[in-house]
């Protein structure tokens, strides 16, 4: 692409829409921000590097007609007539389209047979290797960087998968903050490579693996920012009006923290309680838990049911089916077979609150005068599945974790 762009600023160029977007994905926005400006009037060359730059699916064409209707003239750097008004023009334009939609056909075709023959084969690598791992020609194993990826992991872990905290505390690793975002969410650190079922040693096991999607999709909810200050019950109580995340902020009445909504179209704009009630009423509901939790625990593991669930059953049936259609000749099934191998795995694997660890420590006198804000967060994090504030300022509702 930059050699494109030197080309276009040699010929003149003012203004450059770059575009990465194939055209056999869908519209492309550049394309159809290029076609506003020829419709506007403001612009009176339309230049391209060559045709298979513009579209490799028919659609120089239409924008040579556009131009030419808004008085705009279509040049190619390469010398390629493009007024498609002319008999000439519009056999050089559509033999040449039909050329690079071809042969950009034929790429993908080859492509696709050199992958299914590479995965046939064995072979699990596809595209680069994630941060910890190497490809040996067979499969990716653990490589030179394999103990930092794990104190990597654990960074992430301590800092609830705040990639951009952990970036900023720690520079020496190789990432910027979307990379890393796609590093934790890289299904093979749990040992699970796309597109096929060969063992793979895991950097993380599959239930937290599981656990920190759930933790980043729970944050992504309203399209909210990771927080750059983590209090006791940040992103954690929701409000019952507006059902957006209450705000913790810092009361000028009293040295303490208050938890508010601060969704200005909300009914409950402005109102809230005090943090630390939440913080009592959520020891209160923990430390009354414990006795049923554990008989729901106990009760689970004498019954040792190893029966699918209903949706288990629907998803395993939608993987063998989307697997007999691939066995049959179907293309393009690798990525649907691939989200739905890691639906399933998100299914089977125990989802349950840890109470069995968590409940000793509990039931220990003053255990909770002891322990940090920090700490207390890890465990309402693990053992409470909601906090819902329902206009009242001396209490909320809270929904505890099932550990079945």
């Amino acid at each position: 692409m930059d050699a494109q762009i030197e080309a276009l600023r040699r010929a003149g160029c003012q203004k450059i829409l770059q575009e990465r977007r194939s055209a056999f994905k869908g519209k492309r926005k550049q394309w159809e921000a290029c076609k506003d400006l020829i419709a506007s009037g403001k612009v009176t060359h339309f230049m391209v590097c060559s045709l298979s730059r513009g579209s490799r699916q028919g659609e120089n064409k239409e924008m040579s007609r556009l131009c030419k209707a808004n008085k705009v003239e279509f040049v190619i750097l390469d010398g390629t007539q493009g007024d498609v008004t002319t008999p000439e023009g519009l056999l050089m334009v559509s033999i040449f389209d039909a050329v690079n939609e071809a042969d950009s056909l034929i790429k993908g075709m080859a492509v696709k047979r050199g992958l299914a023959a590479r995965r046939k084969a064995g072979a699990t690598g596809h595209g680069k290797c994630p941060y910890g791992y190497v490809y040996d020609g067979d499969k990716p194993v653990p490589g030179p960087d394999w103990n930092n990826a794990k104190r990597l992991w654990k960074l992430l872990r301590d800092n609830e998968y705040i990639a951009q905290r952990v970036l900023k505390l720690h520079p020496e690793f190789p990432f910027s903050d979307p990379g890393l975002r796609r590093w934790m969410g890289n299904p093979l650190l749990m040992g699970r490579p796309r597109y096929s079922d060969v063992s793979i040693k895991p950097l993380v096991q599959p239930d937290e693996w599981h656990r920190a999607q759930q933790i980043i999709a729970k944050r992504c909810k309203f399209g909210a920012r990771a927080p750059k200050r983590i209090h006791l019950f940040t992103q954690s109580v929701v409000c019952g009006c507006c059902d957006r995340w209450m705000t913790t902020v810092w009361s000028g009445k009293s040295p303490k923290h208050r938890l508010k909504c601060l969704n200005v179209r909300c009914d409950w704009y402005g109102r809230g309680l005090a943090e630390w009630k939440v913080r009592e009423q959520a020891i209160e509901e923990l430390k009354a838990a414990v006795p049923q939790m554990l008989a729901a625990l106990e009760q689970a593991t004498q019954t040792k049911d190893l029966e699918l669930t209903s949706e288990q059953i629907a998803v395993q049936q939608k993987l063998e089916t989307l697997l007999a259609l691939q066995r049959s000749g179907t293309p393009d099934l690798d990525k649907s077979i691939a989200a739905t191998r890691l639906e399933f795995d998100a299914l089977t694997v125990r989802d349950g609150a840890d109470w069995e660890t968590f409940a000793p420590l509990i039931r220990q006198p003053a255990f909770f005068e002891r322990i940090s804000e920090g700490e207390l967060r890890a465990i309402c994090t693990e053992l409470v599945e909601q906090i819902l504030y329902v206009g009242d300022s001396m209490k909320v509702e809270i929904t505890l974790r099932n550990p079945t």
